[in-house]
């Protein structure tokens, strides 16, 4: 699902390794959870549940009692929050919430870890992650793949870049929330990563409701065509390392379907939708795509040539 990344020399991996050892035997210490919205209640509640010494701080303090009755410590301010944490973990609503209240912190994060589990883009992280460091702040960056109640399950799993020493100090906590995945020193890989997984599980989704409607205009209900729709996508998923392979060929000549092939496959999807009553603005990018290329002369390239068509040059 992602590049290859060059392997390591023996001696760099020995090292990493080693430093990963060390990170897994010091001594549990004190965290901070800063925001206790659904995310942050979870991360708190699994972190005081792994005998992490908690502290919490949350804009509404009303939502700080069931984790104080639980154990953990509440502050009265981020200050005081930050104060009290080795390493602080901060699960707010955006990007503009997490500068609002880590900057006037600044003095008191100074040498200490912030790993950034709230939703960002790829290049707010890098901006957090470049002010961290004006500030002597160790940052990582962190992409939650998982649902608040998945968190400490075998199903979860998180995404970090940035500071790799910062990911090494932090990992034994991290582990407890889910699978941890370091993917880089860009701190914008995590959420770059997060962002396109997203992409691809929303497209999927909306293939789900556009089935959905065509099936419903004969009487078959949501539930009985989801159940074909995974059959069908369950055979159709292995094709994806096939598509993967065309696009890192870059030559789109292999023989395979058309773009041409696959313009008047879409246009038949459009005509049976619209004869059913059922609106075709779902499938109609498509057809945007493979009309451009058809344009451009690329009728008999492989159908995957879309996706020049989806960069834009900056």
């Amino acid at each position: 699902m992602r590049p290859r990344r060059p392997a390591r020399s023996s001696r760099s991996t020995a090292s990493s390794a080693a430093k990963h050892r060390k990170a897994h035997t010091m001594p549990k210490g004190n965290l901070t959870v800063l925001g206790l919205g659904a995310m942050g209640s979870a991360v708190a509640a699994r972190l005081r549940e792994s005998g992490y010494a908690t502290t919490v701080w949350n804009r509404t303090a009303a939502k700080t009692e069931p984790h104080v009755a639980a154990g953990s410590t509440a502050a009265a301010t981020v200050p005081d929050a930050v104060a009290a944490g080795d390493v602080v973990l901060v699960v707010l609503l955006d990007h503009a919430s997490v500068r609002e209240h880590l900057e006037p912190a600044a003095a008191g994060l100074k040498g200490k870890v912030v790993v950034n589990l709230t939703t960002t883009t790829p290049n707010q992280a890098r901006s957090t992650a470049a002010w961290a460091a004006e500030h002597g702040i160790a940052y990582l960056d962190g992409a939650v793949m998982a649902v608040p109640g998945m968190i400490g399950t075998p199903g979860s799993r998180l995404l970090y870049s940035g500071d790799e020493n910062a990911y090494a100090i932090a990992r034994p906590a991290l582990e407890t929330l889910g699978a941890a995945e370091f993917t880089g020193a860009d701190p914008g890989v995590a959420s770059l990563k997060d962002m396109a997984l997203l992409s691809a599980m929303d497209l999927m989704f909306l293939g789900y409701l556009q089935a959905f409607a065509m099936m419903r205009t004969v009487g078959t209900s949501a539930a009985d065509t989801a159940a074909e729709v995974e059959a069908w996508l369950a055979a159709m998923l292995p094709h994806g390392k096939g598509i993967a392979a065309i696009v890192d060929g870059g030559t789109y000549d292999t023989g395979g379907q058309s773009v041409d092939f696959d313009r008047f496959g879409i246009a038949s999807l459009i005509t049976a939708s619209r004869e059913q009553g059922v609106s075709a603005v779902l499938l109609e990018p498509h057809r945007k795509l493979l009309e451009e290329l058809a344009a451009a002369g690329h009728g008999d390239s492989d159908w995957p040539r879309i996706i020049d068509r989806l960069t834009i040059h900056r």
